[in-house]
């Protein structure tokens, strides 16, 4: 590992939507085979047997993910948005002793697999940078790097009513770095339409 890479100390999957628009729980999709939120688990655990990860996923629960020794963490405010998934993951990182370095979140509606996304974002790292998102045709706000020094912060954002990263972000010290323009449609998908067209261009994608 490089230093920015060796870096991210934890990872966060946030899944604690309610998926009212796709009609079923987006990270439970899958093709028959795993679903989209152990496909992204089983990605990180070949990227770091030793990795810290976080299942964002309010009072859910998903049992086929205990074997990849995973840790379920609920929200850090009922009903305030996936801003406090990425809030409460960071309180867990630094509750554990991690009190330097990044926690790699990402939106469990993703079909890029985790460890791509990481070697973008950790390539993309300045000391200067509490914050590292990827951008393309529009910014992705959910997939990004977050450094444990924003978690106090981070938390009053919150519980004083912020649920907006980009708001968050006003007065901090934040970069973009830009994805191939093929990833786009594949990293966020709302409803079963737009799915179908991220593995649609996923497929695409991968068969080049």
């Amino acid at each position: 590992m490089n230093d920015a890479s060796s870096a991210v100390i934890a990872a966060a999957i946030l899944a604690g939507g309610n998926s009212q628009r796709m009609g079923e729980d987006k990270a439970a999709l899958g093709d028959g085979g795993a679903s989209l939120i152990e496909r992204q688990v089983k990605d990180l655990r070949d990227l770091s047997q030793s990795l810290p990860i976080f299942i964002c996923s309010g009072s859910r629960r998903y049992e086929a993910l205990n074997t990849y020794d995973v840790q379920h963490v609920p929200d850090a405010l009922n009903s305030a948005g996936p801003l406090a998934g990425v809030a409460k993951a960071l309180e867990t990182a630094t509750a554990a002793g991690l009190e330097e370095g990044y926690v790699l979140v990402l939106p469990t509606d993703s079909l890029i697999p985790p460890s791509h996304i990481y070697d973008r974002l950790t390539g993309a790292v300045s000391g200067a940078s509490e914050v590292v998102l990827l951008t393309g045709e529009h910014l992705h706000p959910l997939h990004g790097l977050f450094s444990v020094s924003v978690t106090s912060s981070m938390n009053d954002y919150v519980e004083s009513g912020g649920r907006s990263v980009v708001g968050f972000l006003d007065d901090r010290s934040w970069s973009a770095v830009t994805v191939p323009g093929a990833w786009e449609p594949c990293l966020n998908f709302n409803t079963p339409e737009e799915y179908e067209r991220a593995l649609a261009a996923f497929a695409k994608m991968t068969s080049v």
